[in-house]
């Protein structure tokens, strides 16, 4: 028999609704599992902003003292601070999203992995053109970032490139291109994952949510 804990929240006492809602998607989400059974529910009104909730924290120790799954109907019902996940997956506790099965406790494991070799490859990438960069200039007698020089077409190409690398870099982006690939593959829309990322918590380099534009512009980033 798999064993759930379930987690239901919304911002304001008004919001009864929203837990009724939340309640039936935990509901139909479980008809598709076999001897799937609740046995716990924690349910509080509370920000998404913040992480230190009493309910949230009852229903995670619940779940490491009968080592059961928790069930969110909603990820950003969970959190809408990205690092507070990747801290509830360390924690040992799996979890469950109704409305993003795919982020579950091993696709985090498997997205942290990527995020974190994206991350390394960028920057290996990045100051190896900056150490070619130098060495060209200074064959020409020149430094690197001299306000001064003169470009050509084939100096500003790399220019934008570097800009190119610097953006692929950014934390935020690094996160959501992982997330980005996972759902390419199971082909998503453009509005999809900009829905999915923004319901995730992800922004963009400018603490932005996603639109079906700039997740385009990070899909032709990476080619």
């Amino acid at each position: 028999m798999a064993n759930f804990i379930a987690y239901y929240r919304v911002s304001t006492n008004k919001q009864n609704l929203g837990l009724d809602a939340q309640r039936a998607a935990v509901a139909n989400y479980l008809r598709n599992i076999d001897s799937a059974n609740i046995i716990a529910e924690f349910s509080e009104h509370e920000s998404g902003k913040r992480d230190n909730r009493t309910e949230l924290l009852s229903a995670i120790a619940e779940c490491k003292r009968t080592n059961s799954t928790l069930i969110i109907a909603k990820l950003d019902r969970l959190s809408r601070n990205v690092s507070f996940v990747f801290s509830l997956k360390d924690s040992g506790v799996e979890f469950v999203a109704c409305d993003l099965p795919q982020f579950n406790t091993l696709t985090l494991a498997i997205f942290i992995g990527l995020a974190q070799q994206e991350r390394e490859l960028i920057s290996q990438r990045t100051k190896a053109a900056l150490a070619v960069k130098r060495e060209q200039l200074a064959a020409q007698g020149k430094k690197l970032g001299r306000p001064n020089a003169s470009f050509s077409d084939k100096d500003r190409a790399k220019a934008s490139q570097s800009n190119k690398n610097k953006s692929l870099n950014h934390p935020n982006n690094v996160k959501a291109l992982a997330v980005i690939r996972l759902l390419l593959k199971q082909t998503c829309s453009l509005t999809e994952i900009a829905k999915h990322l923004n319901d995730g918590g992800f922004r963009t380099m400018n603490e932005k949510l996603f639109t079906p534009c700039s997740v385009s512009r990070l899909i032709k980033r990476i080619g």
